[in-house]
């Protein structure tokens, strides 16, 4: 009870001092007071003003960083998409010129039948060059059958046939040789892998003529490779007249690393090589009736 009535005589002489002070102010009698506050207050009020400035600039600052990194973000996003795109229509682009390419090989080459099949493999080692392909006996597959890519470019031949996919030898596989002959000259020779991976065609008689930027065409001799197929491009060429025979080397046709599309031509039967065989025995007739 008691503390209730201080309440309300503390509140009444408060609401007595606002009066007398507003009384006071009205009359100009506490203008040197005022005067002599605001000359001591001021600039306590400014720093402390200028604080609450610095403060809220600073939440702003950090704020607006938020809101640049979430666009900067959005941006990157919207960037890799791009990229991303980007390389998938280039992917479709260089796909659909060598899907033209062979859709021109064939046209051009009517009688030959083939298999498309796409490279899902290349052998690791650096000294082993082989490729896997999605095709095999299922397809129609065979060992030694000739494969090739976009203008009648030959890059190797099936070495190893399983049911779905095939291990194709490339031309410049330390193993391979390919019988070949220059278009200009009609000189022929032999292509084979060289350890580096290029192609070097050898045997080529000392006293013929060998230029420079000629092509290399499949001979067709020997019979286990289809007659005017690309092999490759002389670039330069090796002769000493010690040597029985001289060498040029060959710029492929196509990069073997960069193909992802190839046509096997599956109606090319190889010739086989044939020993000595026997005389067929003839088949026995009937004696004639008396």
């Amino acid at each position: 009870m008691n503390r209730g009535r201080s309440r309300s005589w503390l509140l009444l002489v408060l609401v007595i001092v606002a009066v007398i002070l507003l009384a006071l102010h009205e009359g100009g009698q506490l203008q040197p007071i005022e005067s002599a506050a605001q000359t001591v207050l001021g600039p306590i009020e400014r720093a402390v003003s200028g604080l609450f400035n610095g403060i809220g600039d600073l939440f702003g600052a950090v704020r607006d960083l938020r809101e640049l990194r979430d666009r900067n973000a959005v941006l990157e996003k919207a960037n890799q998409d791009l990229l991303t795109e980007n390389a998938r229509l280039k992917g479709l682009e260089g796909e659909n010129a060598a899907l033209r390419a062979l859709l021109n090989f064939t046209q051009e080459n009517p009688t030959y039948q083939y298999q498309a099949a796409a490279i899902i493999g290349r052998d690791p080692s650096p000294y082993l060059k082989f490729i896997t392909i999605n095709a095999g006996s299922a397809e129609g597959l065979r060992e030694g059958m000739p494969v090739v890519t976009g203008g009648s470019t030959l890059i190797g031949r099936v070495d190893q046939v399983s049911l779905r996919s095939s291990k194709v030898q490339l031309l410049n596989d330390t193993s391979s040789a390919v019988n070949v002959r220059l278009q200009t000259s009609g000189v022929t020779g032999l292509a084979t892998g060289q350890p580096d991976g290029s192609l070097l065609m050898q045997y080529i008689p000392l006293d013929a003529r060998v230029d420079v930027n000629d092509i290399a065409l499949t001979s067709g001799l020997g019979g286990n490779l289809p007659r005017g197929l690309v092999v490759g491009q002389i670039t330069s060429v090796q002769k000493h007249d010690v040597d029985l025979f001289q060498s040029a080397r060959l710029r492929a046709a196509t990069d073997y690393d960069r193909t992802t599309i190839v046509l096997v031509i599956t109606n090319f039967v190889p010739i086989e090589p044939t020993g000595d065989t026997a005389t067929p025995t003839p088949t026995p007739t009937a004696a004639p009736k008396p």
